[in-house]
């Protein structure tokens, strides 16, 4: 394939290029208020097969159908509930993505052979204007090789697809930064698949219910994998109660190491160092920026210091969890 392109999402020009690459069946990486997502049009099967095929990512695992405006879905989903038009209503264009029961002749490649098929509409301008233009939908996993760290710049994406898709559509640093929260629509309640920031009183606020604690979702969702999000150099996480005490002790002598903390600072144990915030949704943000940094910082090992475990840090712990190696405390 011929060298990857950079195109401007400023520039209606690049904009309407971007179009017509995916219309012709390539591979767009694409700006998202989440991360950077790997778009390949969504009708077009032989395209879908090529996500699968670049970022080498296992057949069966699901993708989300993303969608210019709400009444698009009617295309891809067989009937919407009541819950999803108050979510719709409420959180669309946004990180929200829902879980809904499929048309009938929607690709098992999309749904990894499920009966639902994941929708959402991104609040990225660029990239709902370049499906408005295409006047169809598209697949758009994170444009990362599979399991690895999520893309939130479009340095980010040339780092690990360069050569492999047509072109990235740089729209500057995602907003939010990490993925979506997902909400399983499919069967009798609600449930909440995959954590991300609009958190489950969120959701709960806006349907007027409690959700269910530990409930599963009915099927596979993107991002569910056990080891998922992860740098290539090895990733340690360590509970901030004990950060300061456990970092001196665990450090293999003679490495040299990151550490991406945010209240407990590592001072000269740590080669390299990022501190990130105490704000939860601004923690998110920074992470996966932090952790590519580091991962091109030529460290040996990377240590992250983790928040609180509490609600309002679900989505973040749940990404470190399967992007560290190792934890302790």
């Amino acid at each position: 394939m011929p060298e990857t392109i950079k195109l401007d999402a400023t520039q209606t020009t690049d904009i309407e290029k971007a179009a017509s690459l995916l219309l012709a069946g390539h591979l767009v990486a694409m700006p998202t208020e989440t991360v950077y997502g790997l778009a390949a049009d969504a009708s077009n099967e032989q395209a879908v097969r090529k996500v699968f095929e670049a970022k080498q990512r296992p057949v069966g695992h699901p993708l989300i159908v993303h969608v210019a405006s709400p009444e698009r879905i009617r295309y891809w989903v067989d009937r919407v509930p009541e819950a999803a038009e108050k979510l719709i209503n409420t959180f669309w264009p946004g990180p929200l993505t829902l879980l809904l029961p499929k048309k009938s002749d929607v690709s098992d490649f999309i749904t990894g052979g499920n009966p639902g098929v994941a929708v959402r509409m991104p609040a990225h301008p660029a990239t709902v204007a370049t499906m408005e233009k295409l006047g169809r939908e598209l697949v758009a996993p994170s444009a990362n090789p599979y399991g690895r760290i999520s893309p939130t710049t479009a340095e980010h994406v040339l780092g690990g697809l360069s050569g492999k898709i047509a072109a990235v559509l740089d729209g500057g640093d995602c907003s939010v930064g990490i993925e979506s929260t997902i909400v399983d629509l499919t069967g009798e309640t609600p449930v909440i698949a995959r954590p991300g920031q609009i958190s489950q009183s969120d959701i709960e606020a806006c349907l007027g219910i409690t959700l269910a604690p530990g409930k599963g979702a009915s099927q596979v969702v993107p991002g569910s994998v056990k080891r998922h999000y992860q740098p290539v150099t090895p990733t340690v996480g360590v509970a901030t109660d004990q950060f300061a005490r456990l970092l001196p002790e665990i450090t293999p002598s003679g490495e040299r190491i990151g550490v991406i903390w945010w209240q407990s600072a590592p001072g000269e144990l740590a080669s390299e160092s990022i501190m990130l915030s105490a704000d939860p949704n601004e923690y998110a943000r920074m992470l996966y920026t932090a952790m590519h940094s580091m991962d091109q910082a030529n460290v040996d090992r990377i240590f992250i210091e983790l928040p609180p475990r509490e609600s309002r840090w679900l989505a973040v712990h749940d990404r470190l969890g399967r992007a560290c190696t190792e934890q302790f405390g």
